[in-house]
Parts: structure tokens; sequence; C-alpha cells
């Protein structure tokens, strides 16, 4: 594997950490903290 390559595939791991983690952490804190009342 080539260095920029590996640089490539790095940055991206770092993008998905950076970016993925924190959404779906807030979208879980999110939907627990509103919870919509359904069927009543």
């Amino acid at each position: 594997m080539t260095p920029s390559l590996a640089n490539f595939l790095y940055s991206l791991l770092a993008g998905v950490v950076v970016v993925v983690i924190p959404v779906v952490v807030g979208l879980v804190f999110i939907s627990q903290k509103d919870k919509i009342q359904r069927g009543s």
C-alpha cells in the first residue's frame, strides 16, 4: 500500500470519527430526551 493511499484511508477514518460518531450520539440523546407519546 502506497503512503498516499494509507493517508487517504486514515483521513477517511478520521472523518468518520469526527462526523459520524457525534451525530449518532446526538441523535440517540435527542431521541431519549424527546419521547413522543403515541397511541394514547
